[in-house]
């Protein structure tokens, strides 16, 4: 399996440097050519990929064991919300100690909580224990793509070139939807083909592998950040101005994401057929990929917020089909136009956020930013359980809408603090914190 997923990701390598780039650097030729970039990049790409098996694995088995939606959606929103909190203080942690005692320290731990959590599960251990080991799971989730794209910052400060940190990080998103893709597909295929529990396990031995490969790959690796008095308070960095509002939209597409997880595992088995729920899953994040991709090959007219404005007014128009249609068949054709959508609001929603924060600040301001998506998450996961089981699947996909609206709203609201210049390079560029985190795609928890 870890051979496989590495050709595939050698090949997306090979098909972005010769179909999508030119001989530049604003291209991802130029980029994904950079020595060390293609070793950690693909040990990232592994090492994420348990992100978009984790969500879907605990719903399908829990709601299994259990007969409840509600309480596996709970499950999932705990993991959820414990990895968001968790991220907050371990960034700083980072920032600090540097990636590599992190990665061995949080990668050991997380896998074991999941082995142990499945297990429980599995002998129906009581619930509080189920709780217990799922919190602990979430606490000890590394943030693989906080780790990735700060070797991108480094990368890009080593060229001093602006454009390879913005094709890298698009090229992460791209990586971040093929993930998405796979991730479900597998996960559905593993759970009905050899056993429910399989897929939380294999995902475990993806995340030790393919942290144990980050770590190793140091030509890329950025130096810790000293400890600053120039590091402003957690909470005074959440009152910069248009910040909050983009933490705001993050969470509405988190809620997006949640209700979407539940949802889809819900609406597939009321029409007889659970497997319908990974490609579910899979068309909308390829269809992001996509979104990624043709987003990330150019620079666009006109200001990223309205880029980023425009995107959510989409994805919040089309999500209405959600508890519009009735087939599985109409199911995946929203799922693909909505997803089309996701990629390029996320890009605007976390590029922006790096615009409005200080450089000494980033860690903080990213992960708040990166932890309201996951937030997000969490409470959609939870609420929409609760509803799938007191009012049906229909009742669970009305969040969809409510989450993408949410993210409009305040996104077009707050135009006057989110229109703001991009930062200029500097001669002397401050190192960038490990947790810069702009682009995590649709990441249930990420």
């Amino acid at each position: 399996m870890c051979l496989l997923t590495h050709a595939l990701l050698t090949q997306v390598h090979t098909l972005a440097c010769r179909e999508m780039a030119k001989e530049s650097a604003h291209g991802y030729r130029y980029a994904l050519t950079r020595p060390g970039v293609r070793s950690f990049t693909s040990a990232g790409a592994l090492a994420r990929l348990p992100v978009a098996m984790v969500a879907l694995a605990i719903v399908l088995l829990v709601s299994d064991t259990t007969g409840s939606y509600a309480y596996a959606g709970g499950l999932s929103a705990a993991f959820a919300v414990t990895a968001a909190l968790a991220s907050i203080l371990t960034s700083r942690w980072a920032d600090r100690a540097g990636q590599v005692i992190v990665l061995r320290v949080l990668a050991l731990v997380h896998s074991a909580s999941l082995v142990a959590f499945t297990v429980s599960v599995v002998v129906e251990l009581p619930r509080a224990i189920q709780v217990l080991l799922v919190i602990g799971a979430g606490a000890s989730s590394p943030a693989i793509g906080s780790y990735v794209r700060a070797r991108w910052s480094f990368v890009s400060e080593s060229l001093r070139t602006h454009e390879t940190l913005r094709v890298g990080f698009a090229w992460e998103s791209i990586l971040d939807e093929l993930i998405f893709t796979l991730g479900p597909l597998l996960t559905t295929a593993v759970a009905f083909g050899i056993g429910l529990p399989t897929p939380l396990i294999l995902a475990a031995a993806f995340i030790v592998i393919g942290s144990v490969w980050l770590a190793q790959s140091r030509s890329s690796l950025p130096p810790p950040t000293p400890r600053s008095t120039h590091h402003a308070s957690m909470w005074s960095i959440v009152r910069t101005p248009g910040l909050s509002a983009l933490i705001v939209a993050a969470l509405g597409l988190g809620l997006l994401f949640g209700a979407l997880d539940v949802g889809t595992v819900a609406f597939t088995q009321s029409r007889g057929d659970g497997r319908i729920a990974g490609v579910v899953l899979a068309c909308f994040a390829a269809a992001s990929m996509v979104g990624g991709i043709v987003y990330g090959m150019r620079p666009w007219p006109g200001p990223l917020h309205r880029h980023t404005q425009s995107a959510a007014a989409a994805l919040a128009f089309i999500s209405s089909g959600f508890w519009l249609v009735d087939t599985n068949t109409g199911w995946i054709v929203v799922a693909g136009l909505a997803g089309a959508m996701v990629a390029p609001a996320l890009i605007g929603i976390f590029s922006l956020a790096q615009r409005l924060v200080s450089p000494q600040n980033l860690t903080e301001g990213l992960t708040w930013t990166n932890s309201g998506l996951a937030a997000g998450f969490a409470f959609g996961s939870a609420l929409s359980g609760v509803l799938v089981d007191s009012f049906g699947p229909r009742a669970g996909l009305a969040l969809c809408c409510l989450g993408a609206t949410t993210s409009a709203v305040v996104l077009i609201a707050r135009t006057s603090t989110l229109a703001v210049p991009s930062r200029p390079q500097q001669g002397n560029v401050l190192p960038v914190a490990w947790n810069d985190d702009p682009i995590p795609g649709p990441q249930p928890g990420g």
